[in-house]
């Protein structure tokens, strides 16, 4: 039956549900957790509780040494941080739980009554094996899952034709050449119908320098060496100006997130920063 809500649970919901605990929320409105949860996102109410709360160095410090081998429930008491704030800081200091720690946590999962009445047995036969459909599922069963199952053959209503094309970001031409593969770069895919495969270290060039222009007369091999002195060659002081900018820009964000990584007693993915 669906819960109707009233006036006044509404008010009590926008009372409590900011800062309030949840749970004991719930309980007092006589719904499900999730039902609290639900009714807040349709209201707009949102959650102020742990909103972006800074980690202090005696709480990193906690956590560094204390990571690997202490359960969740007491990082969370400890530090005052949620769950998934535990988590994510970890992963950030690249801290692992220890592998004595993973294996007594999967002892006492084992050993737990649950887990042992839900477990499969040894020897035991899935219920539907060797079975047809209508052997083990009643006839309206199937009948209400027919009417969502999808037909053989079937394609979604947004499926392109072969030969559709489109410009990507970069503008050069994309083009789908079967069903069942994914669209491809046209100026490439017209130069191998032609001459075969692409050799590795070359790139197909444009010789009036039109992306758009595809036809095979317009097309040229060229290795990527030369490409590059080319380019270097046709472009203006404001585009080189302006591809160096790209360049230092790149280079200076690796260099921060190396920095970073270094910081939090990780490796360095480049070689431009090194360990201090």
């Amino acid at each position: 039956m669906k819960r109707v809500w009233t006036d006044k649970m509404d008010n009590l919901l926008r009372r409590h549900y900011p800062k309030g605990d949840l749970r004991a929320l719930a309980a007092r409105l006589g719904v499900s957790y999730g039902a609290v949860k639900s009714r807040a996102s349709k209201l707009g109410i949102v959650r102020k509780v742990n909103m972006h709360r800074p980690w202090t160095q005696r709480q990193l410090d906690y956590l560094q040494r204390h990571y690997a081998d202490t359960p969740m429930a007491e990082l969370k008491r400890r530090t005052g941080h949620a769950e998934k704030s535990i988590w994510q800081r970890a992963a950030a200091m690249g801290l692992h739980k220890s592998k004595d720690f993973l294996q007594e946590q999967g002892r006492r999962t084992a050993k737990h009554p649950n887990s042992i009445a839900t477990r499969f047995k040894k020897g035991q036969v899935p219920m539907n094996k060797g079975k047809r459909d209508y052997e083990f599922r009643s006839p309206d069963a199937i009948a209400r899952c027919a009417k969502t199952q999808f037909k053989k053959g079937n394609r979604p209503h947004n499926t392109k034709p072969v030969g559709y094309e489109r410009i990507n970001d970069d503008g050069y031409i994309l083009v789908k050449v079967s069903m069942d593969s994914k669209m491809v770069l046209k100026h490439r895919w017209v130069w191998e119908q032609a001459n075969g495969p692409i050799p590795k270290g070359y790139n197909i060039m444009f010789r009036d320098g039109n992306r758009l222009n595809c036809s095979l007369d317009n097309l040229e091999l060229v290795s990527r060496g030369e490409a590059a002195r080319r380019q270097v060659k046709s472009e203006t002081p404001e585009q080189r100006r302006k591809r160096v900018e790209r360049c230092m820009v790149s280079r200076n964000k690796t260099i921060r997130m190396d920095k970073i990584r270094l910081h939090w007693g990780m490796e360095p993915k480049s070689k431009l920063v090194k360990r201090w």
